[in-house]
């Protein structure tokens, strides 16, 4: 985990899902093709799950986030897309 935050990069039929954690504001943002769809604020260590959907070819997908603490100051943070994970690359 970077000191400013962390942020991962995914692909999914050509559309870009990006997972933001800002230690700053203390917020974990979930951006679909550059747009927010769903954030949460994550003072507190805890489990973290944001929503979303993508459409690709007339069909919606569900997109879930997981932000899961791991020892005392890291956290695993993963996305999938209709309950497959993505392959993240971090940016950040």
């Amino acid at each position: 985990m970077a000191l400013t935050g962390d942020h991962y990069v995914g692909t999914f039929e050509g559309h870009t899902l990006e997972l933001i954690r800002n230690n700053w504001n203390k917020t974990l943002t979930l951006l679909i093709d550059g747009k927010e769809v769903a954030w949460e604020s994550c003072v507190l260590p805890g489990r973290v799950t944001l929503t979303g959907v993508v459409e690709h070819g007339g069909v919606r997908h569900a997109v879930v986030v997981r932000s899961v603490p791991h020892r005392l100051l890291w956290t695993k943070d993963s996305i999938e897309v209709d309950g497959e994970p993505l392959t993240l690359t971090k940016t950040r």
